[in-house]
């Protein structure tokens, strides 16, 4: 009985030991896996929160509500942002600015309005009164063509000729098989960036046609991916997708903490310089995607917890961490993801862990030992 009693004793540690790294290791499995770097990811895709407008617009002469129909438009800089249309007694409602930040200004039927504002991300401005001093007497007709006929189509997004002089219309042009958008033109008015597809023109005194060019020429589409994904962000500083073959697209990757970049990788098309963050992408004759790859940037003290742990960082045990991580965990896009969450997220936690000798013990005989534990114990298996 005695024996038994010891025996079971001695297994205890052993086996609570192993559920815990178990457990741990599931845990990690699930981050490291996809989860939380999936959605880390997704938040890092997602753009600046719109921030949004309703209110009621007027007129100083007369003093009245504006009609209801009217345009009105939101704008930072001199780029439209944003527009609604007027409802009865004047409201306006659902005006999203779209971000990054400035002043934000507004135009009712192509009138400045008095009120401007600095752009906040995601914030709501209920009740926001807009004034102009009255409307324009005279609309006129904006009609969209292209050349050569059957080439493409244009288009006028705003949708609400007759316009206004000075109202900002939302325009796109969208290429047929076989042709490439070029360029904008009109005999009045004015366009944001004439060599766009999807621009902004501001309207002339006088009826106008706005036409949209094609040649031919397929275009073919520029993806920016990173390796891993948790690595850092590849950049098309261009900025104008879809591009035509043999078309020189400037780009950029920047690393993320605790990553280097390692070079550019693409299956068609040119490198001017497959090794420097910054360079030039020549365009293939098809769509393609253009990775930039990541490393870890490896450091004697990125074991933080294991090293505040063990109050140092030259210890066996760490060894054995370092080496899992360097054999294993670095080898896959799972392991390197998580290996990157790791750092950026242990070293408050060690700090907090490194003036507290209790709660070191607490974490190192509970949570990292069972971790070397396992690591070490499967050694053989990992390390061939």
């Amino acid at each position: 009985m005695i024996r038994q009693t010891s025996g079971n004793d001695l297994r205890r540690p052993r086996a609570s030991r192993l559920a815990g790294a178990i457990g741990l290791l599931l845990a990690l499995a699930v981050i490291g896996g996809g989860i939380l770097p999936a959605y880390v990811g997704a938040q890092g895709a997602i753009p600046p929160i719109p921030m949004g407008f309703a209110g009621v617009a007027s007129t100083v002469t007369p003093a009245a509500p504006v009609p209801a129909g009217k345009l009105v438009q939101a704008y930072v800089g001199t780029e439209l942002r944003g527009e609604t249309v007027t409802k009865a007694d004047g409201v306006y409602d659902n005006l999203l600015v779209q971000g990054p930040g400035g002043t934000v200004t507004f135009r009712i039927d192509g009138v400045l309005a008095q009120e401007s504002i600095v752009w906040e991300q995601g914030e709501l401005k209920a009740g926001f009164s807009l004034t102009i001093p009255s409307l324009p007497t005279v609309g006129y007709n904006l009609t969209m063509a292209v050349s050569p006929a059957g080439t493409g189509n244009a288009t006028d997004l705003t949708g609400a000729s007759p316009y206004a002089p000075g109202v900002g219309v939302s325009i796109k042009a969208v290429a047929e098989p076989g042709y490439h958008f070029v360029s904008w033109t009109a005999l009045a008015g004015g366009f944001t960036n004439p060599n766009s597809a999807t621009t902004t023109f501001t309207m002339p005194a006088q009826d106008v046609t706005v036409t949209a060019n094609f040649e031919v020429g397929g275009e073919y589409t520029l993806t920016m991916a990173a390796s891993p994904i948790m690595g850092g962000t590849a950049y098309d500083v261009t900025g104008a997708s879809p591009y035509n073959e043999g078309e020189v697209v400037s780009i950029q990757a920047i690393a993320a903490s605790g990553y280097q970049f390692a070079g550019w990788a693409a299956p068609a098309g040119t490198l001017a310089n497959a090794y420097t963050t910054a360079t030039t992408f020549t365009m293939p004759g098809q769509d393609v995607v253009v990775t930039a790859t990541f490393q870890v940037t490896q450091t004697s003290s990125n074991c933080f917890i294991a090293t505040a742990a063990y109050g140092s960082p030259a210890t066996e045990q760490l060894d054995v961490l370092r080496e899992f991580r360097d054999g294993v965990l670095l080898e896959s896009a799972a392991g390197s993801q998580f290996t990157d969450l790791y750092y950026r997220l242990s070293p408050p936690i060690a700090d907090f862990m490194s003036g507290n000798s209790f709660l070191r013990t607490v974490v190192r005989q509970l949570l990292v030992d069972p971790v070397v534990w396992v690591v070490g114990a499967a050694a053989d298996v990992w390390r061939s």
